[in-house]
């Protein structure tokens, strides 16, 4: 089964890059969305699976060759990553083309330089022709005010970012005894991720700075299997100040803890999750602008109208609405009105789907909590509940898609690591 498993996370890899789309823009999402729930739930299987009696190998490589093998692979990855990375923004500088336009990394420098100067970053941003308010939230953008202290690419943070959540899952890893010569990618497997998304699109890491996010995540899904309970709630409180998008699962989460017997632990949580908003949010700039947040999330609304629209009259739909990762067709094709109405009804269903999902996941939990071991449903109900997530969001830019698959590494590692596994 762990094979299958490794099958269907190399093809929720390709489905987001060289396969992307390739069945069309109403089959490609679903493939896409099957496969990569079908990851969870074949998690689900595997660490509940009885244990073999002797599990067999085929490797009869000594474990110190081994050992050797991984960090070797490790860096070679790391040196081809960071060259390539380094070669890419330096030939965009000298030859990049001026349409191609991104307000991403220019809205990062105008809050971190508001805020060195003292000055409320919070406030409307001029922005070639037109005016933007901003969306990133404080860990989205604070980090680097470390590049603009030692006059740094910005690109190096997540670039950096990356690269510690895949030497965090590395060092938990690499010593796992391979059984059979795949077992020796599992180790290096986000980096193999990294780097294939870096060669079918490398503008994604030319504009965006996803990656920074995606190692917020990473962690995240990582310290879900840890035995200390600290980086798990240092790793959430990031990823609730740097991308709302986990905010729903948060009480999943909470829930789940205090109906597996951790109620204490689950009041810690909310009141570490609650001081780090004080902290890191409110005191510093929600306290000055109580409005800043809604005002965000309205730019939000009216950056994705203004998406949608634009795709359609230049580009017929195919950069966005119907690059195969989402399922924005079946709103174009099913929802009334014009493409405003659509939107509203698209956002409401995205906002239906998740709180459905995890209603649906605690409902699951509640019923089978003597079955899954929380740290296992915590795992497999982070997967299934990013996949849902990004495949309904509004703009399914391929770019954001790099977390749900990313978080996959943690699945595979988890189902490779534990002692019960079941072999097919």
């Amino acid at each position: 089964m762990k094979q299958l498993l490794l099958l269907l996370c190399c093809l929720e890899m390709l489905s987001t890059t060289w396969l992307i789309n390739t069945t069309g823009p109403y089959i490609a999402p679903l493939l896409y969305f099957g496969i990569a729930i079908g990851i969870g739930f074949l998690y689900l299987k595997i660490a509940t699976a009885p244990a073999p009696a002797t599990p067999g190998t085929d490797l009869k490589i000594s474990p110190r060759v081994v050992t050797i093998l991984m960090w070797v692979l490790y860096f070679v990855f790391t040196y081809y990553i960071f060259s390539k990375l380094k070669h890419l923004w330096w030939y965009n500088q000298k030859y990049g083309d001026p349409q191609s336009r991104s307000d991403i990394i220019p809205q990062i420098t105008t809050l971190v330089q508001r805020f060195l100067n003292g000055e409320q970053p919070y406030r409307e941003i001029q922005f070639f022709d037109y005016v933007l308010f901003p969306t990133y939230m404080p860990f989205q953008w604070l980090p680097y005010m470390l590049t603009e202290w030692a006059k740094k690419d910005y690109r190096w943070i997540p670039t950096f970012g990356m690269w510690f959540a895949t030497l965090y899952y590395f060092l938990k890893n690499y010593k796992n005894t391979p059984k059979k010569i795949w077992d020796l990618l599992m180790p290096i497997w986000p980096m193999v991720v990294w780097l294939v998304f870096i060669l079918h699109d490398n503008r994604m890491f030319v504009y965006t700075v996803e990656g920074l996010i995606a190692a917020y995540y990473f962690f995240v899904a990582e310290s879900i299997t840890r035995k200390h309970m600290l980086p798990l709630v240092i790793g959430i409180a990031i990823c609730l100040l740097s991308r709302y998008s986990i905010v729903f699962w948060v009480p999943l989460f909470l829930f789940a803890l205090f109906i597996s017997g951790a109620g204490k632990k689950a009041v810690y949580v909310s009141i570490a999750l609650l001081v780090a908003f004080v902290v890191f949010y409110w005191y510093p700039f929600l306290r000055l602008d109580s409005t800043i947040f809604l005002k965000g999330y309205a730019y939000h609304t009216q950056a994705a109208a203004q998406e949608w629209l634009h795709d359609m009259k230049v580009f017929g739909g195919e950069v966005y609405l119907y690059n195969g990762i989402g399922f924005t067709p079946y709103a174009m094709a099913w929802f009334p009105g014009d493409l405003g109405h659509k939107l509203m009804l698209y956002k409401n269903l995205h906002l239906t789907m998740c709180i459905a999902t995890v209603i649906g996941l605690a409902w699951f939990y509640a019923r089978n909590r003597e079955k899954y071991p929380l740290q296992v449903f915590l795992l497999f109900s982070f997967k299934v509940y990013l996949v849902v997530f990004y495949v309904f969001i509004q703009i399914p830019y391929k770019y954001l898609h790099f977390v749900p698959v990313m978080v996959s590494a943690s699945l595979l590692a988890a189902a490779y690591r534990t002692t019960n596994v079941k072999e097919s």
